[in-house]
């Protein structure tokens, strides 16, 4: 029973993981081609990744890094805290919500199941 409830939780991980890349490359590819340089707000943000392990951290990042408009440029294990660029971070709130939301709980899930 535990082992289906991870097959199911890792389809659905993927599931989402996929949607997001395609929704990822659609909103950049528009902002690439429609947005003024001076409305783009890029910057850093740090990410909480307390009580994850380092299994959990480090798929996350690869995930984020996966992901186009986002790239993890530092995963500091002592402080469980990752670094992202965002590639539209006027709301880094948002972006910090966006990640937990749609990638790091159906990871969770995958590995805790």
């Amino acid at each position: 029973m535990m082992r289906i409830k991870q097959i199911v939780a890792g389809i659905v991980l993927l599931a989402v993981f996929i949607k997001e890349v395609i929704l990822a490359n659609l909103q950049l590819a528009y902002a690439v081609l429609f947005v003024r340089n001076s409305h783009l707000t890029p910057g850093f943000l740090n990410y909480n990744l307390r009580g994850c392990s380092n299994l959990e951290m480090l798929i996350l990042s690869h995930m984020i890094t996966l992901t186009p408009g986002t790239t993890s440029v530092y995963l500091c294990t002592e402080k469980q805290e990752l670094t992202i660029h965002a590639f539209n971070a006027k709301d880094p709130e948002s972006v910090r919500s966006s990640i937990q939301k749609t990638l790091h709980y159906p990871l969770k899930r995958v590995l805790l199941s």
